[in-house]
């Protein structure tokens, strides 16, 4: 006979050890490949009826990050051709919707650096929204050709770029000295307008971000997304069953802490008792 468990057992095996924050464990490709994906259409989902108020549709595209001249994650699109951008504060209009425009960066500095796209109709696409996957920061050539295209989609196309990294690594595709004091960010890169970074510290939850449009903005909850995907991947359940919630498999440990990597593994250890505990009720 099959084993049968309880509802409270099912949702803390879903939700993880770590509920409403990055799982550092989940870092690694195996399992944020499969986050990544599910982000992309919880983002969608999220996205898709405040934008067609506002008169935009969202879709799915081939990340830029994996063959250059193909579209990235989700890319907006308006109906029809824009007016040129005059006096617009992105600052302004992500603290009316109650978003933290992040750290204002130098647009000139050369790290600012852009996505090319093919095929799209010049004034067209509108924005870009990048997860960025962990397999993507390894390789300097690799970073390097990210980097060029984000540029070229920013300071030629005049496109909107936003790149949402959570995943802990040495090598990073935003270079910012601002980026290294943060192991996870939001940027928000705008054509003739200062970009923005949103850090997200190790232990706190992802915060909500404003997504720029054109002279307009729509908050995005990120945590959610992420929530969302992480459970809907089971990926607390596939760590643990694959006996990886330990010390030697923590990605990036000596980007933490003593203290967070103990924290860290606390957390996985009272989690695991709960577990246990549930298991017998």
């Amino acid at each position: 006979m099959d084993e049968q468990y309880s509802d409270s057992y099912v949702q803390l095996l879903a939700h993880g050890p770590f509920p409403g924050r990055i799982d550092p464990w989940a870092e690694t490709g195996r399992y944020f490949h499969q986050i990544h994906s599910g982000m992309i259409g919880t983002l969608l989902e999220q996205l898709r009826l405040p934008l067609l108020k506002k008169g935009y549709v969202a879709s799915r595209e081939t990340s830029l990050q994996i063959a250059e001249g193909r579209e990235p994650d989700v890319a907006v699109r308006s109906g029809g051709p824009l007016p040129a951008v005059k006096h617009w504060d992105y600052a302004s209009a992500a603290q009316a919707i109650l978003t933290e425009p992040g750290i204002a960066m130098d647009w000139e500095l050369p790290e600012l650096e852009a996505i090319y796209i093919t095929g799209m109709k010049m004034g067209d696409l509108i924005t870009v929204v990048e997860v960025i996957s962990p397999s993507n920061k390894t390789h300097d050539p690799t970073i390097a050709e990210y980097q060029e295209r984000r540029k070229h989609l920013i300071r030629v196309s005049g496109v909107n770029v936003v790149e949402i990294d959570l995943t802990r690594s040495v090598k990073r595709t935003l270079s910012d000295i601002l980026a290294t004091t943060y192991p996870y960010h939001v940027a928000v890169y705008l054509p003739q307008k200062p970009s923005w970074l949103l850090g997200v510290d190790f232990q706190e939850a992802i915060k909500p971000f404003a997504l720029p449009l054109h002279e307009t903005v729509i908050r995005v909850e990120t945590q959610a997304a992420y929530d969302a995907a992480y459970r809907q991947a089971s990926t607390a359940v596939q760590i643990r069953k694959e006996r990886y919630y330990n010390e030697d498999d923590l990605p990036f440990p000596t980007l933490l802490t003593n203290d967070q990597q103990r924290d860290a593994l606390r957390a996985v250890e009272s989690w695991q008792t709960e577990l246990v505990r549930l298991s017998k009720v």
